[in-house]
This record gives C-alpha cells, structure tokens and sequence, in this order.
C-alpha cells in the first residue's frame, strides 16, 4: 500500500513538473501556471491509478483523465477569467505517448535491417502494437478534453467575457 502512495506520489510530482514547464512555455498569465501543474498531476495520478488497477487500458485511462482536466480546467477557468484552453492543454502534455512512438520508430528500422523472416515479423508486430498504442492515446487525449470544451461551450465564452471588463 505505501509502495502504491509512493508511486503515485512521484508519478504527480513529475507530471506537475512537466506541466508546469509546458504550461509557462506558453507564456500564459501567471497565475494559471500553478493550475496547470495541479491538474496535470490529478490527471496524471488518475490515470496511473486506473491502468495499476487493471480495469482499464492506457488509452480508456488517458480519455478518462483527459475528461477530467477538462472539468477541472473549465472550473479553474471560471474562477480565474481566463478561456479553460490555456489551462487545460499544458497539463494534457505530460501525458503524451512519446515513449510509444519511439518504440514504434525503432521497431520500423530493426524491422529493416532485420535478416530474418521471423525476426521481420517480430518487429513488425512490435512496430504495430506500439503505433496502435501512440494513435489510441493521441486521439483519448484531443477527445477527453474536447467533449468538456464543447459541453461547456456556452460557459467557456462566458468566463472571458467578464474578464474584459477588469
């Protein structure tokens, strides 16, 4: 149980990290910076605690969390006055499957310089499990935060529009 909370623990610090760096990249207003990190490690812990438990793939995972940054960046939104993009989009970074497309590039070319017919299909079945892989968590995270977004259309353009006036 503890080796659990540690690893999740670790697993938020590192996605705040990384949410925070994608997040002040972009340069938005400051004050949106620590909201960022924070939804970044909630989503981030979610998702890690959805696929340890087994339930779920990576990808039902990442839609599932990528859901949540939505809600929880259209509610930080709200109380900041900013559009819930700003928000929302730094803290879906981290979750990106970077390691997924490189495994699946690196199966391509062993694939080439692969002698043979067995060791050929091997890599080509690695290329296409971890290609699959970077697709399926791709379009879960484009898709868990747009159904948020469009939900809550009307209110996005809402937050904002109070903010010009200030």
């Amino acid at each position: 149980m503890f080796d659990l909370a540690f690893s999740v623990f670790k697993d938020a610090c590192f996605a705040a990290a990384a949410g925070l760096g994608f997040a002040y990249a972009c340069m938005p207003p400051k004050k949106t910076l620590i909201f960022s990190a924070l939804l970044a490690a909630v989503a981030h812990s979610c998702r890690f605690l959805l696929i340890q438990s087994q339930i779920f793939s990576i990808a039902a995972a990442t839609l599932f969390a990528s859901f949540l940054i939505g809600v929880l960046g259209m509610l930080c939104a709200k109380r900041l006055k900013v559009p819930a993009e700003i928000i929302a989009f730094p803290a879906l970074l981290p979750m990106i499957p970077g390691i997924y497309a490189y495994k699946a590039v690196l199966a391509l070319f062993s694939y080439i310089r692969a002698a043979g017919a067995e060791h050929k299909l091997a890599h080509l079945i690695s290329f296409f499990d971890n290609a699959l892989a970077t697709v399926s968590i791709s379009l879960a995270l484009g898709t868990g935060v747009s159904i948020t977004l469009l939900i809550f259309y009307e209110q996005s353009l809402m937050i904002t529009r109070g903010a010009r006036g200030k």
